[in-house]
């Protein structure tokens, strides 16, 4: 995603900018399943659908900016969600050997993190 689609989503949804609210990452996972993440919630069970586990030393924990649990997923191989966890699921599944990911990471829990 272009930094100017990237900022004009941002805007739009109220997040990123001031140091508070949310950015956008882009994640390419390489090379096939195990990707090392688990997702939990969805909209049926009227959550967001996050990251809960990364496997350390796993794909999502190699990149260059890690996959972090509370991460919440938003497009997969340029598929926008609907929110469902199966809908993540089956794409995630049907990722041969790149897996692309763009997720909200909201600032305040990885400043939580660091602490």
């Amino acid at each position: 995603m272009e930094n100017g689609v990237q900022a004009g989503l941002q805007q739009a949804a109220g997040g990123g900018g001031g140091g508070g609210g949310w950015v956008l990452v882009e994640a390419r996972l390489q090379g096939g399943a195990p990707w090392g993440f688990t997702l939990q919630g969805g909209l049926e069970h009227g959550e967001p659908l996050i990251i809960s586990k990364v496997e350390e030393g796993g794909k999502a924990d190699s990149l260059e900016q890690p996959l972090l649990v509370g991460d919440e997923i938003i497009i997969i191989n340029d598929v926008e969600l609907t929110g469902y966890r199966q809908e993540a699921i089956t794409l995630v599944k049907g990722s041969y050997k790149t897996l692309r990911l763009t997720i909200r990471r909201y600032r305040l829990f990885v400043l939580l993190k660091m602490l």
